[in-house]
């Protein structure tokens, strides 16, 4: 009995002297605050390509300029949609020539193409980005349901259907001068 009692108080000496001798556990925090960013766009225009009026109807081609980004930072996951609108190809008067030519909006047309997620950013899935005839009203062009969130990379095709019975392009200057007045198209690009 004497042996456990000994060895008992030893323990508790030697509890008392542990307990003495380490600091006593404390709790930390680690602590921040996220907040959402912004939802924007990048775009570019494009230069299709020429073509020659041979009484047949034809289509102009390009490529945007550059890649366009869509980035939604908002971090709430909420829809979105990029909006274009498109004023009527028209190739201004020229100073000989002083009637203006147009050609109709809706000849025009955009191909978004492949959305690619960036780096972090959800799975591209969920967003929706079908070729679209411009219109002068605003019209959802690449859009998502929710769920994409980051940045996103594209870069569109251009089309413009050159009807048959088109006028040419006017000149600037005399006529037969080689400084044609191009059919131009003003683009406006909404995100929300």
């Amino acid at each position: 009995m004497r042996k456990i009692l000994k060895a008992a108080g030893i323990l508790v000496a030697a509890g008392i002297l542990l307990s003495a001798a380490l600091p006593a556990a404390t709790a930390d925090t680690a602590d921040s605050t996220v907040s959402g960013g912004a939802l924007t766009s990048t775009t570019a225009g494009a230069t299709l390509t020429g073509v020659t009026l041979t009484g047949a109807t034809q289509t102009a081609t390009g490529t945007s300029s550059s890649p366009w980004s869509i980035s939604d930072t908002r971090g709430t996951g909420a829809a979105w949609s990029l909006s274009v609108t498109a004023t009527v190809p028209t190739s201004a008067a020229g100073t000989v020539e002083t009637t203006a030519r147009t050609i109709p909006v809706g000849d025009l047309t955009i191909t978004p193409g492949t959305v690619t997620a960036g780096i972090g950013a959800d799975a591209a899935s969920g967003i929706t980005a079908p070729a679209l005839a411009m219109s002068g009203s605003a019209q959802s062009l690449v859009s998502s349901l929710g769920t994409n969130k980051g940045i996103y990379a594209l870069t569109p095709t251009y089309s413009l259907v050159v009807p048959a019975n088109a006028f040419r392009s006017n000149y600037f200057g005399a006529v037969g001068s080689t400084a044609l007045l191009p059919y131009v198209s003003t683009l406006t690009y909404t995100i929300s």
